[in-house]
Formats: C-alpha cells, sequence, structure tokens
C-alpha cells in the first residue's frame, strides 16, 4: 500500500463523523478511568491504609478527569460547529 494514500482519522477535522465518533470513545475511556482510579484512591485511603498510594490515585484522577473534560469540550464544540 502506499503511504500517501493511507488514510489518517486523526488529521480530519472534528466536525466529521469519524473524528466525534473517536472523541466520544475518548471521552467513555476517559471517564472510566476517572472513576477507576477514583475507587482506587479510596481503597487504598480507607481499607488498606497507604495514604501515599490514596494520593498518588488521587493525582492520577485529577489528571484523567482534565484530560475527559479537555476531549468533552472538543466534542462539543465540534457538535455545535457541525450542525
Amino acid at each position: 500500500m502506499d503511504p500517501t494514500q493511507a488514510r489518517n482519522p486523526a488529521a480530519l477535522p472534528d466536525s466529521t463523523p469519524e473524528k466525534q465518533s473517536e472523541l466520544k470513545l475518548n471521552v467513555g475511556i476517559g471517564v472510566l478511568g476517572t472513576l477507576l482510579s477514583l475507587f482506587c484512591a479510596v481503597i487504598f485511603f480507607t481499607p488498606v491504609d497507604e495514604i501515599i498510594l490514596a494520593i498518588v490515585f488521587l493525582v492520577i484522577t485529577i489528571v484523567s478527569a482534565a484530560i475527559t473534560l479537555r476531549f468533552y469540550g472538543r466534542l462539543k464544540r465540534a457538535r455545535s460547529s457541525g450542525s
């Protein structure tokens, strides 16, 4: 296959259906990652009583939530510009 004819969906504008599908997938994965890391932080804080690991997972939760909100904002802007 000729590399110049390869399709790169990451280069598409956010308003295309393929890119919106990718953004929805990113948001879904981000929500799952945020919830799982928050769950791990609670587990390490409450029954295990490992404060350092709980803090590490809380930082991971915050970063994951920020990335998820960034992708969600891109998805909202893409939907509003596409309509």
